[in-house]
């Protein structure tokens, strides 16, 4: 008996490879995320220009290094996979083919600016750091969720908008320079920050409106997930902005969410209405039907 799905890649089952190396990598690009924060949140600056040593204890200090350091040599390890497995699974959904550039595009930039970051002597290389880290694991989760609705009969899905993931690059962007500059205690960023919050917000809660508004939809955990980080991610926001002295631990949580964040608004765009078939459908016009 023939099982169609047997060797096709592109298939939406359990053993699909390139589903695994999206989700993989997505968990390795957190990490990667998550350890550089934490060791720039907790570097002290000595005279406000010259990062000195780090608040965490020695021993904790070199486990987040070395996470740091797997993680981004098993990334690009998975980045080479995903090369192989996009090339013998040809044609691959739509999507996915652009999940696998951008994917081996981000792993290249940050290595080639790896070498630039000890030290945190140059703003941009933060930054760079910060936008590269979130575009990686945007691609590899927009990977993992375009294979994961993928089928023979519909090859429309796995698309989601640039321009509004372009608004959340650029929020992203903006925290990483505020956090940058204020290790030189140049604080007057934190606003600029604040204001490209807004539009990520808007889009954020049209995102959500719109799945609320189509019934069971919204009972999806991508849905119930975006539904959690947003006021969630807002909230520590906020925290940071009133407080006079702000501790590692909130810089760090606040940080972290954002990718996280990234993720959910990825699969709530990949899967629409949640049966991967179908997109959003817009509500109905006020004038009805034309």
């Amino acid at each position: 008996m023939n099982h169609p799905n047997r060797h096709n890649p592109t298939a939406s089952g359990p053993g699909n490879p390139l589903r695994h190396i999206g989700t993989l990598g997505a968990i390795l690009a957190l990490a990667i995320l998550a350890a550089s924060v934490l060791l720039r949140l907790s570097t002290v600056v000595d005279g406000g220009t010259v990062p000195g040593q780090s608040m965490l204890p020695t021993a904790a200090e070199h486990t987040v290094r070395m996470i740091h350091r797997f993680a981004a040599t098993g990334m690009g390890l998975l980045g080479l996979l995903a090369a192989v497995f996009w090339w013998r699974a040809r044609p691959l959904p739509p999507g996915a083919g652009a999940a696998v550039a951008g994917l081996l595009s981000a792993t290249v930039m940050l290595a080639a600016i790896g070498p630039l970051t000890p030290g945190y002597r140059f703003t941009v290389v933060t930054v760079a750091n910060v936008a590269g880290g979130s575009l990686l694991l945007m691609f590899c989760w927009w990977l993992r969720e375009s294979m994961a609705v993928a089928t023979r009969t519909d090859r429309s899905r796995g698309v989601f908008p640039f321009r509004a993931f372009s608004v959340f690059l650029i929020h992203v962007a903006s925290g990483a320079t505020a956090s940058a500059l204020a290790m030189g205690d140049v604080r007057w960023t934190a606003f600029i920050h604040v204001g490209t919050a807004v539009p990520a917000i808007l889009i954020a809660g049209g995102v959500l409106r719109d799945a609320h508004g189509h019934g069971r939809a919204a009972m999806s955990s991508h849905v119930a997930a975006l539904s959690l980080l947003l006021p969630a991610q807002i909230l520590l926001g906020l925290a940071l902005l009133v407080l006079s002295t702000r501790p590692v631990w909130l810089g760090f949580l606040h940080a972290t969410v954002s990718p996280l964040l990234i993720a959910a608004l990825v699969s709530v765009e990949v899967r629409g209405t949640g049966n991967g078939n179908k997109p959003w459908p817009r509500p109905p016009s006020p004038e009805g039907p034309h």
